[in-house]
């Protein structure tokens, strides 16, 4: 589950860059975007299962599939991936990045710990971000809408007084950054400050270490996802048909029009994407003290040793009356509701 401000997401959307023909608020913005994210479907992409709004909140609640296996790999470590198995996830990783382009979607926090891995050994996107929607054929982003992981952002993104960038480019240089950390165990710039950090991300060479030993192909290929200028860094379409991504051929990736289907959304869509959950946390609460078939609250009991007497609480109280003044099974349906 990923809880977002509505607050910051307004904020975000409202900063977007919008032709003059659009005339939408930021908040059917918002709307929009997440319609968008919910009929996103590719065996690539984790996928958008349910989004709860808490109207006396700030928070929007976005449920996402379980992927139980995790990301492909926790970052720093002794024991990166071999080049096989990251050529595998780097692979999959296009597929799913060729598609969210293809929605106009940027993902802007691309790294390892959003690449999860299912139980069949492929590798899925996860953490789509709202109001990451890029506009026209540039895929121009504004600095003010997305931030990102520190050691993944592209040096495009970090000038000051710059405040758009190519969203597209952008995704590729962290790709780039993923792929160095997934076989070496660890990002390609590192510095003790984030100012220092970023000052290496805009000027500094990458430097490969000596170990392990990587193709040639591999080494070329992650130079290009690294190039300083975005304008010359590698596109995803080039990278689809890269010497060391389909070894030379041998194994070539689909093509855009069989990996990539546009998503469409209707007034309908926008209209019914949010359910809205007054009050969350007693929801969750109610519903797993039916689940243990008890009115103490279980979430104290770790804390204090012992579950509270039931009968004490306003919460407790309110259920109780439900079940002893209403129909069997009423307040459950209630509740399911």
């Amino acid at each position: 589950m990923k809880i977002l401000s509505k607050k910051r997401l307004l904020r975000q959307a409202a900063l977007m860059r919008r032709s003059p023909k659009q005339a939408t608020s930021p908040l059917d913005r918002v709307y929009r975007e997440i319609a968008v994210l919910k009929k996103l479907d590719h065996p690539n992409i984790v996928k958008l299962v349910e989004v709860l709004d808490d109207p006396v909140e700030d928070s929007l609640y976005m449920v996402f599939e379980l992927v139980k296996k995790g990301e492909v790999l926790c970052i720093p470590t002794d024991k990166p991936l071999s080049e096989k198995r990251a050529w595998s996830v780097i692979r999959d990783s296009l597929l799913g990045l060729e598609y969210l382009h293809y929605q106009k979607i940027i993902h802007a926090d691309l790294k390892p710990g959003n690449l999860l891995l299912t139980e069949c050994g492929h590798v899925k996107i996860a953490d789509l971000g709202v109001c990451n929607e890029f506009l026209g054929e540039d895929a121009t982003m504004s600095n003010g809408s997305t931030a990102g992981t520190p050691a993944f952002r592209a040096p495009e993104t970090l000038v000051l007084g710059k405040n758009v960038y190519c969203g597209r480019a952008a995704d590729i240089w962290a790709l780039g950054a993923t792929l160095f950390s997934l076989i070496y165990g660890n990002v390609p710039f590192i510095a003790n400050s984030i100012p220092l950090l970023y000052e290496k991300i805009k000027n500094d060479d990458v430097v490969f270490p000596d170990a392990p030993i990587i193709s040639g192909d591999m080494r070329h290929c992650i130079i290009r996802m690294l190039e300083k200028e975005a304008s010359r860094r590698i596109t995803l379409p080039q990278l689809k048909i890269d010497p060391w991504v389909t070894s030379n051929g041998i194994y070539p990736l689909p093509s855009e029009d069989e990996n990539c289907c546009l998503v469409q959304v209707d007034d309908e869509d926008i209209n019914s994407v949010v359910r809205s959950i007054p009050k969350l946390d007693t929801l969750i609460l109610i519903k797993t003290m039916l689940k243990n078939h008890s009115f103490g609250n279980p979430f104290l009991k770790g804390i204090s040793g012992k579950a509270p007497q039931p009968g004490g609480s306003r919460l407790q109280k309110f259920v109780q009356a439900g079940r002893s003044n209403s129909a069997p099974g009423s307040y459950h349906m209630a509740l399911d509701r």
